[in-house]
């Protein structure tokens, strides 16, 4: 599959696009996106500043969030995808491009690339082409998306919950998603995907069900699946 764009753009705007699932049309595979106006985007080029930071004790999941002055979104990293983000902290500005993607109706971005920027004048020099090619940030909109819903105890009294409690299901999709982009060529079956998340054919097959649904990955033949 050809590789999309990645579009510079405001968090604000992204945030306030209609997100669409990906889609099988016959034979062609169409990603993830959100639409803008005439423009679909399922990747992005963000230069923007790190304000919160969550890595899990294992780290095998990294979450942190961007803030370009206009809007804030998250990126999530899992797994492997995390080595190239240890060193990177709260407070540090950084040039992210990586795929648009949405769980629990939560935007978020799945980074491919994150770098620091140690010179000023990129964010500055990105700021201009932004305000040249979209002008003034949107501001943004109170969408129907609810990124975390408080639980209640047996009172009905609102708790705190950690805002990471969806990460184990989560891990176990985006196992299955990298698993099968690294291997793009022959894809895999179930039984493989089993062994690579370590759970029974019966959790993955659940899990694989949702990924399909979603757009993220399809069948290619009977039992065999290849991220799109």
């Amino acid at each position: 599959m050809q590789r999309q764009v990645a579009f510079k753009i405001w968090i604000s705007n992204l945030n306030n696009g209609n997100f669409v699932k990906g889609s099988k049309n016959g034979e062609n595979f169409i990603p993830s996106c959100v639409e803008l106006k005439d423009s679909q985007v399922s990747r992005v080029n963000i230069v923007a500043t790190i304000v919160d930071v969550f890595k899990s004790e294992d780290g095998n999941y990294f979450s942190f969030t961007l803030d370009d002055g206009s809007g804030t979104i998250r990126i999530k990293a899992f797994n492997e995808d995390t080595n190239n983000l240890i060193d990177i902290e709260k407070g540090d500005s950084v040039l992210v491009v990586g795929r648009v993607r949405e769980y629990q109706e939560e935007l978020y971005l799945s980074p491919e690339i994150t770098k620091k920027i140690t010179d000023p004048n990129i964010e500055l020099i990105r700021k201009a082409e932004l305000l040249s090619m979209y002008g003034k940030p949107e501001k943004e909109q109170l969408l129907s998306r609810t990124q975390f819903v408080p639980a209640q105890n047996q009172n009905g009294i609102p708790q705190d919950v950690p805002k990471e409690q969806d990460s184990s299901h989560e891990e176990l999709r985006q196992k299955i998603i990298s698993y099968l982009m690294a291997n793009d060529d022959s894809g895999a079956e179930l039984s493989s995907l089993s062994k690579t998340i370590d759970k029974d054919d019966t959790i993955t097959e659940a899990v694989v069900k949702e990924l399909l649904t979603e757009g993220e990955i399809y069948e290619n033949k009977p039992g065999h699946y290849k991220a799109i």
